[in-house]
């Protein structure tokens, strides 16, 4: 099981895509392209936001907002209600202070204005948080088991993705080290926790 190959297989083509293309008012190839390299971001963060005391009561409380269901589902229900509504707060928990840097890397890298990119991780952000509590099937999970699945989920998404390696370095300045240590390392340095 990889989040991250799951919910690009989902949302990163067909009638998905173009939901979400349209509701950022982005180029379809460019709106993929951030996904691809978003959708490792976004997990990676929360990797690193599980870590922390009381980082995984703050990942329960947004995954209780994400819905139990995936916006994939019905994701014009999605786009137009509340979940959707709840995408910008859930990426600025996340990055806190880096989210600017991070939509603007993207943005260099996909054409596609900052604030759309913005756009486009506030709509992962709540595809992420849903699958992860579908995946967890409401159960409680303690912090280290939390840490752990969402630490080998973002080492496995930065290694499928080499744009988002290349992000990750590019925003660190750090080589990713082989293992999930060196990608949560890079993370922590990059969310500055």
């Amino acid at each position: 099981m990889d989040i991250v190959a799951d919910l690009m297989k989902l949302s990163g083509t067909g009638d998905n895509l173009t939901l979400i293309s349209k509701a950022v008012g982005g180029d379809a190839n460019a709106v993929r392209s951030a996904l691809g390299m978003g959708l490792p971001m976004i997990v990676g963060s929360m990797a690193t936001t599980a870590a922390k005391p009381d980082g995984a009561g703050v990942l329960t409380k947004m995954m209780a907002q994400a819905g139990g269901s995936s916006p994939l589902d019905n994701l014009s229900g999605f786009l137009g209600g509340s979940q959707a509504a709840a995408g910008p707060a859930m990426i600025s928990t996340l990055f806190g202070s880096q989210l600017a840097p991070v939509q603007n890397a993207i943005a260099q890298k996909t054409g596609l204005p900052p604030e759309t990119v913005g756009r486009v991780l506030a709509i992962a952000a709540p595809m992420v948080l849903a699958y992860l509590g579908k995946m967890m099937g409401g159960q409680k999970t303690d912090t280290a088991g939390l840490t752990g699945l969402l630490g080998e989920q973002s080492a496995a998404a930065l290694a499928g993705s080499p744009d988002a390696a290349a992000l990750m370095q590019q925003l660190t300045g750090a080589q990713p080290e082989a293992g999930s240590g060196g990608i949560a390392g890079m993370f922590k340095k990059m969310l500055g926790k």
